[in-house]
């Protein structure tokens, strides 16, 4: 390993269920973009000690194939916003320079998306509503029981806390200026993928004619297999053979394709019940009012029409 490892200098940091392993996949085929080994190093949540040098070099292993004349080195870990509490001093002390982007989604749909998800890859029980989630998330939230006391792991609880995003993007705009810190909606990239991307390469300075011809493909979608054992599998085999699959994207569409024909139960999930919507709203607008006043475009009219 060298003395002077290459290192990421773009990062998507968030958020979960908004995008960003579709961009992070269409980044990956720019012939101007290397991307880290794995999407998710999630570095600074798991791994950052503190030494400058041993840090340095553990994260410079993600991108040992970058050679040092490529303008855009990239890693994506969704959930370095949620924790921006820790993760955003980490990320300034070692990469300063770095650009910063956050897809950001309605909280509300954002976290029931990330239910459904989460229920499909058979991390969260069948068994339990949308509504009892809620329930749990909000006790654990306002520590009223433990993960243990709750039945799940505190990853799948701190969903809802990720949907606050103006407290954390603040942490992130105190430390970085605003031209390193990019932030774009979800609901965007559904629209127009083309005019999405073409953005971002502009944000980085690369050849944004690239997307002109460029098959946009939806990756992570929300499914539920019927074979429950093999779904599981499925998605073992899926986490490692990751840094495989990533680099054939073409490979993985027809894999995917495949297993979905032979084991999809149903993609996409029933509509959110009213009240648990308007208690979310309730629960997010304090955050998306601090949002508001972070972004000078303010909030897409979808999220209006809830937290207004």
């Amino acid at each position: 390993m060298s003395d002077n490892p290459q290192l990421a200098n773009f990062i998507i940091g968030g958020t979960e269920k908004a995008g960003t392993t579709s961009v992070f996949m269409y980044l990956s085929e720019h012939p101007q973009v290397c991307a880290a080994s794995h999407k998710e190093t999630d570095f600074f949540r798991e791994e950052y000690r503190g030494d400058a040098i041993a840090d340095r070099t553990a994260y410079g292993r993600y991108f040992s194939r970058c050679s040092d004349e490529a303008p855009v080195v990239m890693e994506a870990s969704p959930s370095y916003l949620g924790e921006a509490e820790t993760v955003a001093a980490r990320m300034h002390r070692m990469l300063p320079e770095a650009r910063l982007l956050f897809i950001l989604r309605d909280p509300i749909d954002r976290l029931y998306s990330s239910f459904n998800f989460h229920v499909g890859k058979l991390n969260i029980p069948q068994s339990l509503s949308f509504a009892d989630y809620v329930d749990k998330c909000m006790d654990f939230y306002n520590g009223t029981a433990s993960a243990d006391q709750l039945g799940l792991d505190e990853w799948y609880l701190k969903v809802l806390s990720y949907g606050c995003y103006g407290p954390a993007l603040q942490k992130y705009l105190e430390l970085y200026p605003r031209s390193q810190v990019k932030v774009m909606f979800f609901e965007r990239l559904g629209d127009d993928p083309g005019t999405f991307m073409q953005d971002i390469s502009d944000y980085l300075e690369i050849d944004s004619t690239f997307w002109s011809d460029f098959e946009f493909r939806r990756t992570n979608i929300t499914f539920s297999g019927r074979i429950k054992f093999l779904h599981k599998m499925a998605m073992y085999l899926n986490t490692v053979s990751e840094p495989f699959l990533r680099r054939r994207p073409g490979l993985k569409a027809a894999i995917v394709d495949s297993y979905k024909f032979f084991n999809q139960s149903r993609e996409g999930y029933d509509p959110m019940a009213s009240e648990v919507k308007s208690r979310l709203a309730s629960f997010y607008a304090p955050s998306n009012e601090i949002l508001k006043e972070l972004l000078p475009t303010g909030l897409p009219e979808s999220w209006e029409e809830v937290t207004s």
